[in-house]
């Protein structure tokens, strides 16, 4: 069996910020960003800044680097999903629901989006929906559980 890959900044930035170390955190995610080639890894490393600035309780930083994610990468799908999530923490129901969609449109296995959706879904009313996204999460993440790579 071959050894894993050194983890990359975004990776090492990510578990530092679910320990909480986020000066560390944001030394990797920087680190991710200036080494970003493509959109898309800027996207991601913009992303995961504005769930640090989340933890730091800076809310209007989150927005903007999500909305700098979306800049750059119009399909990246968690930086989607987490301008969602803003908008639904501010009572934007139906502009949450939209953002999830869209986020499901481009990566279908995502399974963020579908619990999310799940959430908006019940805030809305739409309780047989808000069951079907929440079942189809928890099989998405079972299915990530499970997968060898």
């Amino acid at each position: 069996m071959a050894p894993l890959a050194p983890a990359g900044p975004l990776e090492r930035g990510a578990r530092a910020l679910r320990a909480g170390d986020l000066d560390e955190a944001e030394r990797c995610f920087d680190e991710a960003l200036a080494a970003a080639g493509a959109d898309r890894d800027r996207a991601l490393a913009h992303n995961k800044r504005a769930l640090l600035a989340l933890a730091r309780g800076d809310r209007p930083a989150a927005q903007s680097a999500l909305d700098e994610a979306l800049r750059t990468f119009a399909a990246c799908v968690p930086a989607i999903v987490n301008a969602g999530n803003l908008l639904l923490e501010d009572g934007d129901i139906d502009g949450a629901i939209a953002r999830f969609e869209a986020a499901i449109v481009l990566d279908p296995d995502y399974p963020e989006a579908h619990h999310n959706l799940g959430v908006a879904y019940r805030r809305a009313g739409r309780r047989s929906d808000a069951v079907r996204e929440l079942r189809r999460a928890t099989g998405l993440e079972r299915r990530r559980k499970n997968d060898p790579s």
